[in-house]
């Protein structure tokens, strides 16, 4: 009979191998496509190679806030250091590789721990989950609301909803408003739970939701926002590395609605590139002749973004522990 120590380095190796194997068939479905040339792309990487240099520390930057996040909120029930939240966020990238909907990544996490209830930990994890998707959807309806206004092509659909838009700008505010205020009380949710007979059982786990104030949360979402901030700007630099000419304003707008257009697409990583390039194909392509420039700035932000983050985090899913003592 195998070991604990054998199992676990028996499932370690299946997941490196299982994420480098889609890894790999991802990467060379798309560079070795029709849709770009991913030698131009390589030469155009080369001339710009200080603004990449720039696009891959602003990567670093950006899962350093998500392991500040992620450590702050995992305090509850487990202090951590910077480095093991760190090992535990690029874990979470390499097991979410093949995952639906990056899911895999909540276990890559809570393996990192030591004590912690690993339950308690994934339910914390999905707080903190929320609050990047409540600030993607926050930003993408505002940037929705905003393509007829600064977008020239939207002039007729703005014509036909001129009437409406008053109203829509209402709905609008009102839901990012509701939306933030039940994120910022997330105790509504165990009060809502508790109700359930059959979850009563789980009260350990329902009470994950009371464990954050209301400032708390609102660090874990400022949290967000800067991550948030980091990787339009990363996409916007790209686009310019690539000759896409588009106006900064014009840019964010399109990339907040891309977002969240993608953030509703039920997805696994593997094919997240591909629907990435579809969204951003067809946004983009209404302001921009420039395809080629267009896809190649959403491919190299998928290898810097998620590629490279997968990569790395191979190394450290060696130091998870499925079992405990």
């Amino acid at each position: 009979m195998l070991s604990r120590k054998t199992i676990g380095f028996l499932i370690k190796i299946g997941i490196v191998a299982f994420a480098l194997f889609f890894l790999y068939q991802q990467f060379t479905s798309k560079s070795t496509s029709q849709e770009f040339d991913i030698e131009l792309v390589l030469l155009q990487i080369r001339k710009s190679y200080l603004v990449i240099v720039l696009v891959i520390f602003m990567m670093f930057f950006n899962w350093f806030l998500e392991s500040l996040k992620w450590r702050f909120l995992i305090s509850k029930i487990e202090k951590i250091t910077i480095k093991r939240s760190i090992r535990a966020i690029f874990s979470g990238i390499t097991v979410s590789a093949f995952t639906p909907n990056r899911v895999g990544e909540y276990a890559g996490r809570v393996f990192c721990l030591e004590k912690g209830d690993r339950i308690q930990a994934v339910l914390i994890t999905v707080i903190g989950s929320m609050a990047q998707l409540l600030t993607t959807i926050v930003f993408g309806l505002i940037g929705i609301l905003l393509l007829p206004n600064l977008m020239p092509v939207f002039d007729n659909l703005l014509s036909e909803i001129i009437f409406a838009y008053p109203i829509m700008l209402f709905v609008i505010i009102l839901l990012n408003v509701l939306l933030v205020t039940l994120f910022l009380n997330t105790s509504v949710f165990s009060v809502i739970l508790s109700k359930f007979k059959f979850l009563r059982n789980f009260d350990k786990y329902n009470e994950v939701f009371t464990f954050y104030n209301s400032s708390e949360l609102l660090e874990v979402l400022l949290y967000s926002v800067a991550r948030y901030m980091v990787f339009t700007t990363q996409f916007f630099i790209l686009l310019q590395v690539f000759g896409v000419d588009i106006s900064y304003i014009h840019a964010i707008i399109l990339i907040t609605t891309m977002l969240f257009v993608i953030s509703i697409i039920p997805t696994i990583a593997i094919t997240e590139i591909g629907i990435r390039g579809s969204v951003a194909f067809f946004l983009f392509g209404l302001v921009s002749a420039n395809t080629i420039g267009i896809l190649s700035a959403t491919f190299v932000m998928w290898v810097i973004n998620l590629l490279l983050p997968a990569l790395i985090g191979t190394i450290f899913i060696f130091t998870l522990k499925f079992f405990r003592k």
